[in-house]
């Protein structure tokens, strides 16, 4: 029974990894924050059919966080596979320090206490916004080279030094494998991160913006996680996009999931900035983060369209069509509101 240590198992990606390797019988223990909601995971075990409490006997807790070196020299001892999901995601104002410390510095506390305990595999999920973005093809793939030059966002900065971390980790021994996924759908709390759009589809979008990226469903992730271990690859990084897809035609499938108008109106550059103008005008009144920034904008205005196949070829990959994604994630949202009844009339 491999013995393996999962970093961000309250997460969507987390969660999904963790339940998954549940099932499949794996000793696992999870690092989680002493604050740390089980919401999100709760929600997540229902969704395989998983009783919560069983999932949650089965594993081994051990409280604390990626910035606390002293704790994760401990806690990894013993352990063959490490799964570190954990990060933050955000594209707000003011949000730099924090990436850096905690998806860098968090990452090089992984990577150094793995080292230690002698890990058999360390695989980070990352993000394509590691990624280069100057493709001769158009499509942008694990070779494409990263202009350092060019104007990037904090998040995007901070999943990339993150990675030269892991490589750090390879260079010294550590046997790594890194996903870097597009944007995540799938099952969980539709409050937080990418599935905020159903959570505002439920209710209608009437505008929609001229950009376009990679999606991939959050089972996947954590299927190819799995598989990159089982079959012991290692010294590479695979790109996990299902789909391109323009944010109109998203919009519209997620609404028609929803039994709502498709949006209609462009939101063009103009109106985005003064959007931004706005969200920075409220931080400053109110004292919270701007939710927009330049690199929201940024990240909006650039259309971008990423290729899997390395992960198609390698692995014999199949990617979860981007609508079942889609559909599987409204009806999870709609029926919510019942799991959140039933559970509180079985108390």
């Amino acid at each position: 029974m491999q013995r393996v240590f999962i970093t961000g198992s309250t997460g969507l990606v987390g969660g999904h990894l963790l339940v998954q390797l549940y099932l499949k019988g794996s000793r696992i223990k999870a690092l989680v924050r002493q604050q740390a909601s089980f919401e999100q995971l709760r929600l997540i075990s229902d969704f395989y059919a998983v009783p919560f409490q069983e999932l949650h006997r089965a594993i081994e807790w051990t409280y604390g966080d990626t910035l606390d070196y002293v704790h994760l020299k401990e806690a990894l001892m013993g352990t063959e596979v490490v799964y570190h999901c954990a990060g933050l995601v955000s594209f707000g104002k003011g949000q730099r320090d924090a990436l850096l410390r905690t998806n860098v510095k968090g990452t090089a506390n992984m990577v150094d206490a793995a080292l230690l305990a002698g890990v058999n595999h360390f695989n980070y999920i990352s993000s394509i916004a590691a990624l280069g973005k100057e493709s001769d093809t158009g499509l942008i793939d694990e070779e494409t080279s990263r202009e350092m030059s060019k104007p990037v966002s904090d998040y995007s900065e901070s999943k990339f030094f993150a990675e030269l971390e892991v490589w750090r980790g390879a260079a010294e021994g550590l046997p790594v494998s890194i996903l870097n996924p597009g944007v995540i759908l799938g099952p969980g709390l539709p409050d937080r991160g990418s599935l905020l759009i159903f959570n505002v589809a439920a209710k209608g979008i009437p505008f929609y913006t001229d950009s376009q990226t990679g999606y991939v469903d959050v089972r996947d992730i954590a299927r190819a996680a799995i598989t990159l271990v089982e079959k012991n690859l290692t010294g590479k990084r695979y790109v996990m996009v299902a789909e391109n897809c323009h944010n109109k035609d998203l919009f519209a499938l997620i609404t028609n999931a929803f039994g709502k108008k498709p949006p209609r109106i462009r939101a063009g550059l103009g109106l985005l900035r003064i959007a931004v103008w706005i969200s920075s005008l409220l931080s400053w009144f109110t004292g919270k983060p701007s939710q927009l920034s330049k690199d929201t904008l940024r990240s909006i205005a650039q259309p971008e369209c990423y290729s899997s196949q390395p992960i198609i070829d390698e692995l014999d990959f199949a990617f979860t069509p981007l609508q079942e994604t889609i559909n599987d994630t409204a009806l999870f949202v709609k029926n919510l509101p019942k799991v959140k009844q039933k559970r509180v009339s079985q108390k």
